[in-house]
């Protein structure tokens, strides 16, 4: 889908990934009584699945924290997942 985009081209979709299963387990799982799990617990984990997102997913080049950067700057989400370049230091990942 976003193949690409400069998370797919240094490989670090599967962060990406994680980070979004884990924001879904913890938001939906405490809605079903049978998943064993509470409101609380559901709220560290989708929280948690944020903060790896943030704090995991950067630029190999400039170590830019690119979706830390995006809270500051919501222009730079489209250049993610549109473009093959950093957006801070322009690098190149084709």
């Amino acid at each position: 889908m976003f193949q690409n985009s400069v998370i797919s081209k240094t490989s670090q979709m599967w962060k990406l990934y994680v980070g979004i299963l884990a924001m879904a387990i913890g938001s939906v799982a405490p809605a079903f009584e049978q998943s064993g799990m509470t409101w609380t617990v559901g709220t560290i984990i989708a929280v948690a699945g944020y903060l790896f997102a943030l704090a995991f997913i950067s630029c190999p080049a400039c170590h830019q924290r690119w979706f830390l950067r995006a809270i500051l700057y919501a222009e730079i989400y489209g250049p993610l997942f549109r473009q093959s370049e950093c957006p801070n230091c322009k690098k190149n990942f084709d």
